[in-house]
């Protein structure tokens, strides 16, 4: 086998692109920033629970002041704090178009609408297709995601250094 081969040079070019890449799209200090959802927490801290200073709406502009690792610490609107950099995207995100028929904005939809029972054409679609416990196993997913609480989500991203728990 030669030592340098076509494929394998191919393999560090892709790869010395990769990470040049990742580093130009990194953050910089004094540049802006959005947040990637509503009610974004600015911290007091570089922790997780920290308390929350202010928070910053969808796609509001952050102007980066520091950068430390995976954290930010950026200035909004409401006031300035530390932003995990999972919250953030350097390109302002649009809101999806919810347009047509099939579309619900699941933040308008009612208690009522959510909780209804899966549709006779959905049981009628399920007998077709032998999925004769679709409904029993959808109920089972749901009772199951009942039992995880936010104690527990936190507990396992800080034990298996997940998102902002990560070092």
């Amino acid at each position: 086998m030669k030592p340098k081969t076509p494929l394998r040079l191919l393999a560090l070019v892709a790869i010395a692109g990769a990470v040049v890449t990742t580093v130009m799209a990194a953050p910089k200090q004094g540049g802006t920033v959005y947040s990637k959802r509503d009610g974004t927490k600015l911290l007091a801290e570089k922790k997780p629970m920290a308390a929350t200073v202010a928070t910053a709406g969808f796609a509001e502009p952050l102007k980066v002041g520091e950068i430390s690792g995976s954290w930010l610490k950026v200035s909004a609107r409401g006031g300035a704090g530390w932003v995990f950099a999972g919250y953030i995207v350097e390109d302002k995100p649009e809101r999806e178009k919810m347009e047509g028929v099939g579309s619900v904005d699941a933040s308008s939809t009612t208690t009522a609408a959510a909780a209804r029972p899966i549709a006779p054409a959905a049981k009628e679609y399920a007998a077709r297709h032998n999925l004769k416990d679709a409904e029993a196993d959808v109920d089972w997913v749901e009772a199951q995601a009942h039992k995880i609480t936010r104690p527990i989500v936190e507990s396992y991203m800080s034990t298996n250094k997940k998102g902002e728990y990560q070092e």
